[in-house]
């Protein structure tokens, strides 16, 4: 496409940003997935918060972008079509990334619930106040959107896992997509359809969101593989909360009473640790926390205690073929 040159710089796709490098240029993108990113001032020691957008147009299917966090930011979720403006292209490991400055703007276009229905775009993209250029780009990055959905829902049906359970029709009006279950900024009960894309453990989170490994990552790689030491643990079989679970200063962060329990007496016994599942659909990813009752029934329903007994049972055993053996 021409490129339209304004105090912004010039409006790209994002297939020609290896020809703007140093650059600042302007995107109009669809965002794929938002991850909230903290850096540390190696001089002041500072915390800076920034949001990495992995976005994508109608020439290039998935480009990062770092942004700073500020209010315009933070409502940001997948499904958006962004206007970024004077953001810079530079090298970053071996690839191109967008970054924001102090002078760049975030415009969001378009929210995820704007393309639900794809009758009314046409309509909104003629009401837009941008710029021709802009109004065209807006509109190929709108049918791109719109087809690759349409495609990934084909796809779906036509490759369906036969571990997978396959949505009632008459139930597709009770759940959200992930993209619509972001906004949400009050406690509430919702419901979402969703595959699992990773199992984290608490263990490995850490403020930088750096080393996350998924279950299936960690012991292929460390060689450890004593699992059970990593789910299980003595807790409270009604709250979930683990007894011997520390801070980061070393000091106990068990609650002396249990919030689960009309008497508020911890019922104390073997639980699964408390741990991270990432669910996704089509529209994005978000993290959710697993205690003790819903682990048991994410893993058919077997209990901490009878993980913990079937490995006391193999582990004696292994012994006694060991020390036999010598």
């Amino acid at each position: 496409m021409a490129a339209v040159v304004s105090w912004y710089g010039p409006l790209i796709d994002l297939s020609a940003a290896a020809g703007h490098v140093g650059g600042f240029v302007q995107f109009l993108v669809s965002v794929r997935r938002v991850l909230p990113h903290q850096e540390q001032n190696a001089a002041t020691g500072r915390t800076y918060h920034r949001i990495i957008l992995e976005v994508g147009d109608d020439t290039r299917s998935s480009f990062s972008v770092s942004l700073w966090s500020n209010n315009t930011s933070s409502t940001i979720v997948a499904g958006d079509v962004l206007l970024l403006q004077n953001i810079k292209i530079v090298e970053f490991r071996n690839g191109l990334e967008g970054r924001a400055s102090q002078m760049s703007a975030v415009q969001i276009l378009m929210n995820s619930k704007d393309l639900v229905q794809p009758e009314g775009i046409d309509e909104f993209i003629i009401n837009c106040k941008v710029g021709n250029a802009t109004r065209s780009k807006l509109r190929r990055v709108s049918e791109w959107i719109v087809h690759t959905k349409r495609t990934c829902a084909e796809n779906h049906q036509q490759v369906m896992s036969k571990n997978w359970k396959e949505r009632m029709k008459n139930d597709t009006t009770d759940f959200l997509s992930i993209s619509e279950l972001l906004p949400q900024s009050k406690p509430c009960n919702l419901n979402i359809y969703a595959s699992i894309g990773k199992i984290v453990l608490m263990g490995s989170l850490s403020l930088e969101l750096k080393g996350q490994s998924s279950v299936i990552e960690k012991h292929s790689l460390s060689g450890h593989n004593d699992i059970v030491r990593d789910f299980i643990t003595t807790g409270c079989k009604l709250c979930g909360l683990p007894l011997y679970q520390k801070n980061l200063h070393g000091d106990s962060t068990y609650p002396i009473d249990c919030p689960d329990n009309p008497k508020y007496l911890h019922v104390i016994g073997q639980i699964y640790k408390p741990f991270m599942i990432y669910v996704q659909d089509q529209t994005g990813q978000v993290p959710v926390l697993v205690k003790n009752k819903v682990a048991e029934a994410l893993f058919s329903n077997i209990s901490a205690d009878d993980v913990s007994e079937c490995y006391k049972s193999r582990h004696c055993m292994l012994v006694g073929t060991c020390e036999s053996g010598h």
